[in-house]
């Protein structure tokens, strides 16, 4: 076998590509969240640094004319080592020929969201090793957590944006921060009560089904994230700022999607490849939020 661009497939390669960087953008999650830095060419690997912090006790007060004290002024080097991340399909001319759907199109879309599935899921699975943690297994999510999260992040000088990243039933759930927003409306036969909200936060809740922002954190939420940690039916959500966790791009870019045709086979390989590594960079700049949501 060997790898392709003739006429007879031009068009096919083009929409199946086209289609997965598309699918790419609209799947993934985290990527715009963390520090991205690009490998050099003829390297594997990404360098990021984790500087120590300087308080106000490494100032003093100082005499005219006189020598003061140097502070170390240190870091960390954080590696990420990039690797290859892969899915392939084979698409036989004869299904090609007899399908009324779109092969080359929804082949591209399904190759593209496997790839930033997989992305996302690397990603997030990181936000269980940060050792700063609001609420444990069995306890539900609450505002308080929230807020706690944002007393760390504050308190380790973590710069702005930050994100809370949630699954879905940390969202949508019984125990999730909708839920937290509201109190459902109930009837009998001697009484009613309407649907109590809280705020303007509770109505967009109602509204859009989805709250943007909350306690100073814009809102995401990932199903790569795992809801059911150690068994127990809990989710690993997180806080953090953009410098907690860090992506190694590949030299020659973040995804690649290639055809290889088969004329024994009569059929066409589309392989898909992501080339990055993830890596923990400063570990006070995340909280980790474990929370019921069985």
């Amino acid at each position: 076998m060997a790898l392709t661009n003739t006429s007879t497939m031009a068009g096919g390669i083009g929409k199946t590509v086209g289609d997965a960087v598309i699918a790419f953008n609209h799947v993934n999650v985290m990527y715009p969240l963390v520090t991205v830095k690009q490998a050099a060419r003829g390297s594997n690997s990404v360098q990021f640094g984790d500087w120590t912090k300087l308080t106000s006790s490494n100032v003093t007060a100082a005499t005219e004319a006189t020598t003061t004290t140097a502070v170390a002024i240190t870091s960390t080097a954080r590696t990420a080592t990039v690797s290859e991340h892969v899915i392939a399909a084979t698409v036989s001319d004869l299904v090609q020929m007899g399908s009324g759907d779109d092969i080359a199109g929804e082949g591209g879309s399904a190759l593209g969201n496997a790839v930033a599935a997989k992305l996302d899921s690397d990603v997030t699975t990181l936000g269980q090793s940060f050792s700063q943690t609001q609420s444990a297994a069995g306890t539900a999510l609450a505002l308080s957590h929230v807020f706690g999260s944002m007393r760390l992040l504050r308190a380790a000088s973590a710069p702005f944006p930050y994100s809370l990243v949630l699954s879905p039933r940390q969202v949508w759930g019984p125990k999730g921060i909708i839920g937290l927003l509201h109190n459902a409306a109930s009837a009998t036969s001697d009484q009613s009560k309407p649907v109590a909200v809280m705020g303007n936060k509770g109505d967009e809740a109602l509204a859009a089904g989805w709250v943007g922002s909350i306690g100073g954190f814009d809102v995401y939420w990932s199903d790569q994230i795992n809801e059911n940690v150690g068994s127990g039916g809990d989710a690993a959500g997180f806080a953090m700022s953009k410098g907690a966790l860090g992506v190694g791009v590949g030299a020659e870019g973040l995804f690649r999607i290639r055809a290889e045709r088969d004329e024994m086979l009569r059929a066409t390989n589309y392989v898909a490849t992501g080339f990055w590594g993830e890596i923990e960079i400063k570990d006070t700049f995340g909280v980790y939020i474990l929370t019921d949501v069985s």
